[in-house]
């Protein structure tokens, strides 16, 4: 039994970290504290740029927020729950 709620411990542990995980990484950036506010300052940025150019047209800002961000070494990630 105790086994059994280890397992599960685990399992769900893993599961959550999975989720949590960021949409974006940044191999220039090895600090998490630097990547995270580095990623808050270029996701702003960039999204006032595409919102500048396609106002009120989430459909075509994304194209030119993502492109915005990998200009800035931004890789989005395949996996995880923001996919």
């Amino acid at each position: 039994m105790r086994t059994k709620l280890l397992f599960l411990a685990l399992m769900l542990t893993a599961l959550l970290a999975t989720g949590c995980a960021r949409p974006w990484t940044n191999p220039n950036i090895q600090d998490e504290k630097l990547s995270g506010y580095q990623f808050d300052k270029d996701s702003t940025d960039c999204s006032v740029q595409a919102s500048e150019q396609y106002p009120l047209d989430k459909d075509r800002q994304l194209p030119i927020y993502e492109a915005c961000m990998e200009k800035r070494g931004w890789e989005k990630n395949k996996t995880g729950f923001f996919q």
